[in-house]
């Protein structure tokens, strides 16, 4: 083989394994809150509400998103990631979801300062939050409400929650999850309207 015709194959060789370990560019996915034409309207005698601490499982603090393959398998998605952490998109989108459900004008994160009014607070504790081998989104929580002047507890349960995505892609399976957080947002409502009407 002349040297010419072997160098032309080596160039050909390195182009070809430099296209094989180029990774595909990652797709990047953000929770959304209820849109706003859902919001209920202020009555001027809403409660303060006070959201946290809501604790996320370790396996899903990680930029990508995971599905579970089985009952003792988890995928994680390398080119389909969180644009922030689950944890800090996952809040802020519950907060905004009592926000427009209650509604209140603010709802105070954990940790709030000894200032802010809280009439309830809501404690989270989240087992899971991903998809299925099918593509249908799950969240699962144990939280309660409790009335922070009495510390009386109004509810303590397990809640699960269960959306089919409308396709087998990731952005669907991230609009599914976001529908599950305005379900759970509208039960966490639900029981202190409630709670409101008979202390009043």
């Amino acid at each position: 083989m002349r040297p010419t015709t072997a160098f032309l194959m080596l160039g050909l060789t390195l182009v070809f394994l430099a296209g094989c370990g180029t990774t595909r560019p990652s797709k990047f996915y953000i929770l959304s809150p209820i849109p706003a034409g859902e919001s209920v309207t202020a009555t001027g005698n809403e409660p303060a509400i006070g959201l946290g601490p809501v604790v996320m499982p370790k396996y899903l603090d990680r930029p990508q998103i995971v599905q579970r393959a089985g009952d003792n398998q988890l995928l994680l998605a390398e080119s389909h990631r969180w644009a922030e952490p689950l944890a800090n998109n996952f809040i802020r989108v519950l907060a905004e979801n009592l926000a427009a459900t209650i509604p209140v004008d603010q709802v105070a994160v954990y940790p709030w300062s000894r200032t802010t009014r809280v009439d309830y607070q809501v404690s989270v504790d989240v087992m899971r939050f991903d998809a299925d081998a099918d593509g249908n989104a799950v969240l699962s929580t144990d939280w309660k409400v409790q009335e922070t002047e009495s510390e009386k507890i109004i509810t303590r349960k397990r809640s699960t929650f269960s959306e089919a995505a409308l396709a087998t892609d990731y952005a669907a399976i991230v609009a599914a999850q976001s529908r599950l957080l305005a379900a759970f947002a509208r039960e966490i409502t639900g029981i202190i309207r409630s709670a409101t009407r008979v202390s009043d």
